[in-house]
């Protein structure tokens, strides 16, 4: 099973109707895979605030968390104003963000940047996937977290394209 699907089964069983993003290069696996996955629509948004204020408006009228995955670094740069205010709100959101290829971060490719270190202040907790074993653990907590009282806050987990230390590992998207 590829990674992808790993995190779109997750959002499944966790009820995930609308998935909110601005997808880029880093997010095309799992726009890919949602082909497989009808039941989750894909909402998109032509900038990353406008996205995450979907999400939380979403969130705080169901009471279900919102899902929304940003492109890269940048992305999260720019959704971060409203990642903030649902951070205050104690609005439930899963964030995800596009990571590039975790064995060229030594480059720093076009994008690329430490994510987590960027939103941790806003979150609960925050995560990057080392190994698409992880995913299913990573996705689990995520969503235990945004919905343990204190309910909200966000949660961010970013997902590299690939992961790991050696040239054979599979994809974690």
């Amino acid at each position: 099973m590829l990674g992808r699907d790993l995190v779109l089964e997750a959002f499944r069983e966790y009820g995930v109707e609308y998935l909110f993003g601005n997808p880029g290069t880093t997010e095309l696996p799992l726009m890919d895979g949602l082909v497989n996955y009808p039941d989750i629509e894909f909402i998109v948004s032509l900038q990353e605030d406008i996205c995450v204020g979907m999400a939380a408006g979403y969130a705080q009228a169901t009471g279900k968390p919102g899902v929304l995955n940003l492109h890269a670094a940048p992305g999260l740069a720019h959704g971060l104003g409203n990642v903030y205010d649902a951070f205050r709100a104690s609005v439930p959101l899963i964030v995800t963000a596009g990571q590039q290829d975790t064995r060229l971060a030594a480059q720093e490719p076009a994008l690329w940047g430490e994510m987590v270190p960027m939103i941790e202040n806003y979150t609960k907790w925050s995560w990057e996937v080392k190994s698409i074993e992880e995913l299913p653990i990573v996705v689990q907590r995520a969503f235990k977290v945004a919905m343990t009282e204190p309910r909200g806050r966000c949660f961010y987990l970013s997902l590299p394209i690939s992961c790991g230390r050696n040239r054979t590992q599979r994809p974690c998207l």
